[in-house]
């Protein structure tokens, strides 16, 4: 089998054959003619020798007879893919045996080659032979590449998607915030405006009710109605100031647990039969800074809705925990549960899904409450798997230690104090002097900041009656004025709203929220006098 040696490439060159007969004199002849070809060339007699050899890269050819004691070549071509799937082989065989050969390439054979061998039909055999197992290898490493590169591509669209997602959902959530602003500032006016209303139904309905003689019990209890009705108002008017966050709250630091288990009696009987309330407080010792009254309305008005929404009864959860720098209170329901777009309206003003009753309130004075002490309020819900809604308050230390103050003098009737009133509102500025003046009081009045300050100028009064909000010039600024040329004189501050940051720089001596009643603003100017 000796014939002139071909030059080959640099490629057939580093061939690796691993080459498997078990006619020892065939296995060397093979050797020395391939190694003389300069491949390079490893052979065994044994099939179990030549696959210890195996390893994923060793050999670029496996170059084995068909027929060997032990086992044919398709066998052991089968048991070297196992250990290197991309060794090609080639099977040697006698003439007799071509339909084995054939048979044998579609078991994985690359190609065959006949005994006795010609170098010149074994040269381009092995060649292809060893071009197809590096294509192969190379089409696997590309393959791997592809799927990598597209597994990151895949991880790079969920990234895109997740970011996409949370953006939709902050603009949702941006566009929900600036919708209840919007809605808060048009609330906030509309209290006001109602505040002004009923303030002057109010006054004059004391008035009337002051005037009454003894004798006329129907028309009396006609009065006491209307205050009656008219105090729903207001009430109704202070939860659109809670939501619209435009009412002065008394922000001081309150034990939360403390303050609940006060309204604990309150909130058992607004559940009412057939409702059970389960209370477990674990903020004990901790303080918020907030106002203990809109707090207590608060829980109040998380009870209510949870108990509209078990019509067939149930559980009312009320708890409470403590995380790093806030605290806690949630209410919980096993009741109906909220639809999605329920849950969207849930905090706006006078939404309600209850026919014929509530006013659509709660939430949003639980919303505006939250959010005006520096927290803020979450609701989860779902239909059929109840409600629950979260409010979170900043937590801060507890009060100093303080020597107990003695009690507030009691205001005592003095005749002939003269007091200035100054309010926009023709219907709220009567009412309110006529109320003074049948309480005692010398009363002036002015219709706007400009001719309050004129009439100071003319005449100090012992007091002034401030209304906050009027066209032109705030209560606000006619206070600083006033006080700059008479540092002494007191000031009550009447508003239907309140810019706390704008009169918290005025020393007013007190800020009443209207409507007020006679009572209470007549007690406000005597303190105030001393």
């Amino acid at each position: 089998m000796v014939e002139p040696r071909k030059p080959l490439d640099e490629d057939d060159r580093r061939t690796r054959i691993l080459i498997v007969d078990d006619e020892a004199a065939n296995l060397q002849a093979l050797r020395v003619t391939l190694g003389g070809q300069g491949f390079d060339v490893t052979g065994f007699t044994h099939p179990d020798d030549a696959l210890e050899a195996i390893t994923p890269g060793a050999f670029d050819v496996l170059l084995t007879d068909l027929m060997m004691p032990s086992t044919t070549g398709v066998e052991l071509l089968q048991r070297a893919h196992e250990r290197d799937p991309h060794l090609s082989g080639v099977i040697m065989t006698g003439e007799g045996s071509i339909a084995s050969a054939v048979e044998s390439m579609r078991s994985g054979a690359v190609d065959y080659v006949l005994k006795p061998l010609k170098l010149s039909n074994l040269l381009p055999i092995l060649a292809s032979a060893r071009t197809l197992g590096r294509l192969r290898r190379e089409n696997d490493q590309l393959e791997q590449s592809v799927r990598a590169r597209t597994a990151e591509l895949e991880h790079a669209l969920e990234e895109v998607d997740r970011q996409a997602a949370e953006r939709l959902k902050a603009e949702q959530a941006l566009m929900q915030a600036q919708k209840i602003e919007a809605i808060g500032r048009l609330t906030g006016g509309v209290a006001h405006d109602f505040n002004n209303l009923l303030a002057a139904v109010i006054g004059n309905l004391e008035l009337l009710q002051r005037k009454l003689p003894s004798e006329a019990e129907p028309c009396r209890r006609f009065v006491d109605n209307a205050l009656e009705a008219a105090s729903r108002g207001a009430k109704v008017t202070g939860q659109l100031l809670a939501f619209s966050r435009t009412q002065r709250l008394r922000l001081e630091p309150q034990e939360v647990d403390a303050t609940l288990q006060r309204s604990d009696p309150l909130l058992r009987q607004a559940l009412g039969p057939g409702v059970d309330l389960e209370v477990n407080l674990k903020a004990e010792g901790a303080w918020a800074s907030t106002d203990a009254t809109q707090l207590e309305l608060a829980a109040l008005n998380l009870i209510v809705n949870a108990r509209e929404a078990l019509p067939d009864g149930g559980v009312v959860r009320l708890s409470t925990h403590l995380e790093p720098d806030r605290i806690i209170l949630e209410v919980a329901d096993t009741g109906v549960g909220m639809t999605s777009e329920v849950l969207a309206r849930a905090t706006e003003p006078f939404f309600t899904t209850r026919t014929g009753s509530g006013t659509g309130l709660g939430l949003a004075q639980v919303h505006g409450f939250a959010r005006q002490c520096g927290g803020d309020c979450e609701i989860d819900s779902a239909p059929g798997e109840g409600t629950r809604v979260r409010v979170w308050l900043p937590r801060t230390e507890p009060p100093a230690l303080r020597v107990e103050a003695p009690p507030e003098p009691v205001a005592t009737p003095r005749d002939g104090l003269r007091v200035l009133v100054v309010d926009d509102d023709r219907h709220v500025r009567d009412s309110l002097c006529e109320a003074l003046a049948s309480e005692g009081f010398l009363v002036r009045w002015a219709s706007d900041g400009p001719s309050g300050l004129a009439q100071l100028e003319m005449e100090t009064p012992d007091a002034v009656v401030l209304d906050y909000a009027m066209p032109g010039m705030t209560g606000a600024e006619v206070a600083r004025r006033a006080q700059a040329s008479h540092p002494h004189l007191p000031i009550v501050f009447l508003s239907g709203y309140a810019d706390s940051l704008a009169l918290d720089q005025i020393e007013a001596a007190a800020v009443l929220r209207k409507p007020i009643s006679i009572a209470d603003l007549s007690r406000a100017l005597r303190l105030a006098v001393g």
